[in-house]
C-alpha cells in the first residue's frame, strides 16, 4: 500500500546496457525451454510462472528477468515473446509477492525492463500497458524504501542505484527523487566498494565486471555524471583487463564465472580514460604472469572483509592458465545461476587449482555470525614476491591456512618463461621453526589439483607424465616428481552451463616436521608446450 498508484504514461528514455545476451539461450526461451544453472523445467512452457519449480533459487532467477537480455538478443522475432512474458508476470505478481518483490530481485528486474523490455512497453497489448507501467513505477518506489536493506547486499545496491537512475530518466513519477536516490547509492558504492587499484572488495572478477556494466549504464543516463562515478570507471576497467584470460573471459575466483567476453569487450570500449596494462594488484591481491600466448592469474590474497565474504572461496595460491584463446587449467568456478548448494561446494579448496592438505579448507568457514551464506575468513598470506630475469618471471606466495590444524605453511612458486611455452611450479609444506605446538602424529596426506577446462583432453604418456590436448591443436606435457599422479573426473561451473571435465591430481604425504626444501614436503611440476 505504501508504494502508491502514481503511473507514468510512457517510458521516455531507455537504458543502454553494454552487456550482450546469448541468442542461443534466447531461442530456447522462445520455445519455452527454461534452464537456470543445472536445473530446468521439464518439457516446454510458454509461461514459466505456473509449473512447480525445481527450487526457490530457480524461482528467484526467473523473477529477476536476468534472462531478458538473452531473449532480446534474438531480435525482432522475439518482441512478442518479451511482451507476453512481461505482461503475464504483471498479471500474476505485479501487485506483490514475498519472493518476487525481494529488493534485490526487484532491482534486477526493473533494470532489465528499462534496458531490454522496450517491446513490452511499446508493442505489447494496449490493454496491458497501464498495468505494466504501474508495476514498473511501484517497483522503483520500492527501491527507494529498501535502501538500507540493499546497502548490505553490495552489488545489489549498485544495480538498484542504476535502476533508479534509469527510472528517473524514463520520466517515472517523482523522477527527480528517484534519480537523486540512485545517484546517492552509486556515489556511496564508488566510495566504499572498490580498492584503490580498481578491484571490488569481494575479490570476485565477475562481480567487478558486473558493477562496471551497471555503472556504465547509469553514467549514460545521467544528465550531469558525478565526478566520482566518472573517475572510478577507468580504474575498474583496467582491473577487469588484468583479470581476463586469453579468450577474453574472466578468471573464475571468489564466486564468479568467466562471464561473456563480448560483453566485457563492449563495456571496456565504452569506458574512457587511460588504458593501463599492469601485472599485479597490490590491493586486490592478484598476480598476472603474461608471456607470449600464455596468461596466468594467480590468487595471492586472503578472503575479502567479512561483510563482502558471503561468496568468498578458500582459493589461496590457486591459479588459472590460458594459452592463446584456450583455457587449460581452471578453477571449478561458480556461475551466479548455480543452485546455492553447488555454489557452496565450489567454495572449497578442492574446487581450485591449488594444494590441499589433509582434505581441509585453506580458510576458516564461519557459519554462526551471519545470516544467509556462511562467510569465509583468512588465511594470512606473506612472502608474496615477484621477480624477473632473462629467463622469465617468478611469483611466490605463502599462506598459513593449514597451520592451526597441521602446523604447516604452504608456499607456492610459479615461473613462466618469456616465450610463454613453459610454466613451472614448486609447492612446499613448511613447519615454522618457532612453532611450539605438538605436531600431528603420522604423515599428513596432501594433493595438488589441476582442474582442466572441459575442452581439454588428458592421458598418460609416460611415468608421471600426462599429455594435455586442446581443440585448437595445442599439446602440453605435465611432468612431476610427486609420488603419485592421477587423472580424475571434475566439473566446470564457470561457463554458461555445468560441464563435466577432468583434473590432474598430484598426491603425497607430508612430514609434520618437514622444512619444505626437499621431498616429501616438496613437489615440483612443469607444464611445457610441445611443438
Amino acid at each position: 500500500m505504501r508504494l502508491g498508484d502514481a503511473t507514468p504514461d510512457r517510458v521516455d528514455a531507455w537504458g543502454a546496457d553494454p552487456r550482450i545476451g546469448s541468442a542461443e539461450r534466447g531461442r530456447d526461451i522462445g520455445r519455452g525451454v527454461w534452464r537456470v544453472g543445472a536445473e530446468r523445467l521439464a518439457g516446454e512452457h510458454a509461461l514459466p510462472w505456473l509449473p512447480a519449480h525445481p527450487s526457490r533459487h530457480f524461482s528467484a532467477r526467473l523473477h529477476s528477468f536476468s534472462w531478458l537480455i538473452d531473449l532480446a538478443a534474438v531480435g525482432p522475432s522475439a518482441h512478442a515473446r518479451i511482451a507476453e512474458l512481461c505482461d503475464s508476470w504483471v498479471a500474476a505478481f505485479g501487485e506483490w509477492d514475498d519472493l518476487a518483490w525481494d529488493p534485490e530481485l526487484t532491482a534486477e528486474r526493473l533494470f532489465a525492463w528499462l534496458c531490454w523490455g522496450r517491446p513490452a512497453f511499446e508493442m505489447g497489448a494496449p490493454e496491458h500497458r497501464a498495468a505494466l507501467l504501474r508495476s514498473a513505477a511501484r517497483q522503483s518506489r520500492l527501491l527507494l524504501f529498501a535502501q538500507s536493506d540493499l546497502s548490505e547486499r553490495h552489488l545489489a545496491s549498485i544495480k538498484a542505484g542504476a535502476a533508479l537512475i534509469l527510472a528517473g530518466a524514463a520520466g517515472f513519477p517523482e523522477a527527480e527523487r528517484l534519480a537523486a536516490q540512485g545517484e546517492e547509492m552509486l556515489l556511496e558504492a564508488c566510495a566504499q566498494q572498490f580498492h584503490p587499484d580498481g578491484g571490488h572488495l569481494s575479490r570476485s572478477p565477475e562481480a567487478l565486471a558486473e558493477a562496471l556494466c551497471d555503472l556504465v549504464t547509469a553514467l549514460d543516463a545521467f544528465e550531469e555524471p558525478p565526478a566520482l562515478v566518472r573517475d572510478t570507471l577507468p580504474k575498474l576497467a583496467n582491473m577487469v583487463r588484468m583479470l581476463r584470460l586469453g579468450d577474453g573471459g574472466l578468471a573464475c575466483f571468489h564466486g564468479g564465472s568467466e562471464g561473456s567476453s563480448a560483453s566485457i569487450d563492449a563495456v571496456l570500449e565504452r569506458v574512457g580514460g587511460d588504458v593501463r596494462n599492469f601485472q599485479f594488484g597490490n590491493y586486490s591481491n592478484y598476480q598476472k604472469l603474461d608471456a607470449g600466448p600464455l596468461r596466468v592469474v594467480f590468487d595471492v590474497g586472503a578472503a575479502p572483509p567479512s561483510s563482502y565474504a558471503e561468496c568468498a572461496h578458500a582459493s589461496a595460491l590457486a591459479f588459472e592458465l590460458s594459452s592463446e584463446r584456450e583455457r587449460i587449467i581452471v578453477n571449478v568456478g561458480a556461475a551466479r545461476e548455480l543452485s546455492p548448494a553447488a555454489r557452496m561446494a565450489a567454495r572449497a579448496s578442492n574446487a581450485h587449482s591449488t594444494l590441499i592438505l589433509g582434505d581441509a579448507l585453506s580458510a576458516t568457514l564461519d557459519e554462526r555470525r551471519w545470516r544467509g551464506a556462511p562467510r569465509i575468513a583468512g588465511p594470512t598470506l606473506d612472502e608474496v614476491r615477484r621477480a624477473s630475469d632473462e629467463s622469465g618471471v617468478t611469483v611466490q606466495g605463502r599462506h598459513d591456512g593449514y597451520k592451526a590444524q597441521f602446523g604447516l605453511l604452504h608456499r607456492r612458486y610459479l615461473f613462466v618463461d618469456h616465450a610463454g611455452a613453459n610454466l613451472r611450479g614448486i609447492d612446499e609444506l613448511i613447519r615454522p621453526m618457532k612453532l611450539k605446538s605438538a605436531p600431528p602424529k603420522g604423515v599428513i596426506p596432501f594433493v595438488a589439483r589441476f582442474h582442466l577446462h572441459p575442452d581439454v583432453r588428458a592421458r598418460f604418456v609416460e611415468h608421471r607424465i600426462a599429455l594435455l590436448e586442446t581443440p585448437g591443436g595445442q599439446r602440453w606435457r605435465l611432468k612431476t616428481d610427486a609420488p603419485e599422479i592421477a587423472i580424475e573426473p571434475s566439473i566446470y561451473w564457470g561457463g554458461p552451463e555445468p560441464r563435466e571435465s577432468l583434473q590432474i591430481v598430484l598426491a603425497g604425504e607430508a612430514d609434520p616436521m618437514g622444512h619444505g626444501l626437499a621431498p616429501p614436503n616438496r613437489i615440483r611440476w612443469a607444464l611445457a608446450r610441445m611443438t
